[in-house]
C-alpha cells in the first residue's frame, strides 16, 4: 500500500498555495476540509482511531489575545475538556497541497522530502490529531498525555517517559526505521542506570541515542504485533519507568505486561479496551470526553474511506470553524 501511494506521488506533483481569496471565511472552511482529509488519511494507513473520540470536534481559530492562544502558548493543540482543535489564526498563511483532496493519502507527505518541506502545515495537523488520540486514550485511564514524567527534572522519570514519545514519533512518521545496531543493549538500554545518570547530559549524545533508539526498540515490536491504534491506546495509558536502577530489564518488563494485557483484550472493541485502566478494570468513563454534542451546526463532510473494525462509529464530523 505505501509504494502504490509512493507512485501516486511520483506521477502527480501537488502544488503548494496559501489561502489568498481575502476571505477569511473561506479560508477557515478551506483548513477544515484539510483537517478532514488528514483525519481520513491517519485512518487509512493505520485503522481505526478516532472511534474514541468525540462524535463532533469544534474547530477554533484564535487571535494572539485569545485566552486560548495564549495558553497553549501560540500552538496548535487539542483541547480535549471542550472537544476542540485550538488553531492560530496565523496559519491561514501557510501553503496547502492543492487540490487539498491529496491530503487524504498520509505517506507521501513524509516519503516525499520536498513535500514535508513546502507543506510543513500537514505534519503539524497531524501532531495535533495524534495527540488528541493520545489524550483521549490518557484521560480514559484517568492520566495526562503527554504524561507528567516527561516535565520532571530528574532523568530517571523523564528520560523513559520521553522514550515512549519518540518511539511512538518514529513508527508514525519515519517510513524506513533508522539504521542503529540494535544488539547493543548495553549503550540503548543501559543496566546500570545511575551510572547512566551521572554522567551524561540531556543533550549529550548518549542521551539522545537512549531517548530515540531505546524508544524505538520498546515500542516498535509492540506495534508491529499488535497495531497502532491497540498498542497507543496501551502505551499512552500506562507510563514506562525505570524499576530496580535498570533500563534494560524494565524494559522487557514492561513488553512483557504490555503484551499480557494487549493479548486479553485482543478479542474485544478498542472502544471497550480504553474503558479499561492499567489494572485490567473498567476505568470511569465521562460524557464530556466520549460523546460531545454542539449546538452549532454542522457541515457535512467526505465519508471515511476506511470503516472502524472496531465501532460503527465514523471519524469525527469537524464543526463549522470559529473565532
Amino acid at each position: 500500500m505505501r509504494i502504490w501511494v509512493a507512485l501516486v506521488g511520483v506521477l502527480l506533483p501537488l502544488l503548494g498555495l496559501a489561502c489568498g481569496s481575502g476571505d477569511r471565511r473561506r479560508c477557515q472552511e478551506e483548513f477544515r476540509a484539510l483537517v478532514t482529509f488528514r483525519t481520513e488519511a491517519l485512518e487509512g494507513a493505520f485503522g481505526s482511531l478516532f472511534a474514541v473520540l468525540p462524535s463532533e470536534i469544534q474547530i477554533k481559530f484564535v487571535k494572539r489575545k485569545d485566552p486560548d492562544y495564549l495558553r497553549f502558548s501560540g500552538n496548535m493543540a487539542y483541547d480535549r475538556e471542550h472537544a476542540t482543535l485550538i488553531l492560530p489564526r496565523r496559519i491561514l498563511s501557510a501553503n496547502t497541497p492543492t487540490p487539498v483532496r491529496a491530503a487524504a493519502y498520509y505517506w507521501p507527505f513524509y516519503e516525499d522530502e520536498q513535500y514535508r518541506q513546502e507543506f510543513p502545515i500537514v505534519e503539524a495537523l497531524d501532531n495535533v490529531l495524534w495527540n488528541a488520540y493520545l489524550q483521549e486514550a490518557a484521560h480514559a485511564a484517568g492520566l495526562t498525555w503527554p504524561h507528567e514524567d516527561c516535565a520532571s527534572v530528574r532523568v530517571e522519570k523523564r528520560l523513559p517517559c520521553e522514550m515512549v514519545i519518540a518511539g511512538i514519533a518514529e513508527y508514525v512518521k519515519s517510513v524506513r526505521s533508522p539504521l542503529f545496531n540494535s544488539n547493543r543493549l548495553d549503550i540503548i538500554w543501559p543496566e546500570d542506570f545511575s551510572d547512566f545518570r551521572n554522567r551524561v547530559w540531556r543533550t549529550d549524545q548518549a542521551y539522545q541515542d537512549v531517548r530515540r533508539y531505546g524508544g524505538i526498540l520498546l515500542t516498535r515490536p509492540l506495534i508491529n504485533e499488535f497495531g497502532v491504534p491497540r498498542t497507543l491506546a496501551y502505551l499512552a495509558q500506562t507510563p514506562f519507568q525505570v524499576e530496580d536502577g535498570n533500563l534494560r530489564v524494565s524494559a522487557l518488563r514492561y513488553q512483557d505486561h504490555a503484551r499480557e494485557s494487549l493479548n486479553a483484550s485482543r478479542n474485544e472493541p478498542l472502544l471497550w479496551a480504553f474503558t479499561r485502566n492499567a489494572a485490567g478494570t473498567p476505568a470511569p468513563t465521562t460524557p464530556s470526553s466520549m460523546h460531545v454534542s454542539h449546538s452549532r451546526s454542522v457541515i457535512a463532510t467526505a465519508e471515511p474511506k476506511v470503516k472502524s473494525e472496531d465501532s460503527d462509529k465514523k471519524i469525527p464530523r469537524l464543526l463549522q470553524p470559529s473565532d
